[in-house]
């Protein structure tokens, strides 16, 4: 996993920063759109089914920069029969990006639970497959709160940090990214707390 150093640069000038870089190419980067309509999306794929135990998938008002805009990834405390190794969460299609090149993929994610937290973010980019995230992978990784604290973090709400992953395009002009929620199942988790994370701010850039 490639984690951005933090640089001479305010937060709000970072926040402007990317915006830029990911209007090029992710559609609804910072989830405004997808805010204003309740977690609707002609661009966003929820993967989800919280009535079977899957897993939720929703807007929040919190954002990692301006304006009101995140998704949600949780396990609801009032569903009873949960399949803990469901990973609920968001992908998008990307389109128009140059071929054979080298790529970043970045987001910002919150965990408020603390270096032992359960949950963990798993996302990367994929190509694109006759269904949803069933594309050959092109990169994955893995992010876990407590490897993030000299990470970049958000404007608005401070636990939103910088989380990327590099990737080569290949031969293709478009791909799927991902971002899910994966909890540990070595225990049982807890739900005194719901086993929630929101992610924001995403961009695909040239490295």
């Amino acid at each position: 996993m490639r984690l951005q150093k933090t640089i001479a640069l305010g937060a709000g000038i970072l926040g402007t920063c990317i915006a830029l870089s990911a209007h090029a190419y992710v559609q609804d980067p910072q989830l405004t759109n997808y805010r204003a309509d309740k977690g609707k999306s002609a661009v966003w794929l929820s993967h989800e089914d919280s009535s079977n135990g899957l897993g939720d998938v929703g807007s929040s008002k919190d954002s990692a920069f301006e304006g009101e805009g995140s998704s949600r990834f949780r396990f609801k405390r009032d569903v009873s029969n949960h399949n803990f190794s469901a990973m609920p969460g968001l992908s998008q299609l990307v389109r128009d990006l140059p071929a054979n090149t080298d790529m970043v993929f970045s987001l910002f994610y919150c965990d408020k639970k603390g270096n032992s937290s359960p949950t963990q973010l798993y996302f990367g980019v994929r190509e694109v497959g006759d269904a949803s995230l069933t594309g050959n992978m092109l990169a994955e990784t893995r992010a876990h709160v407590r490897d993030l604290a000299d990470a970049p973090q958000g404007e608005n709400k401070k636990c939103f940090r910088q989380v990327s992953v590099d990737f080569n395009t290949g031969d293709n002009n478009q791909v799927e990214i991902f971002s899910l929620l994966e909890v540990d199942t070595s225990t049982t988790p807890s739900l005194d707390k719901e086993l929630e994370v929101r992610v924001d701010a995403f961009s695909i850039s040239r490295k």
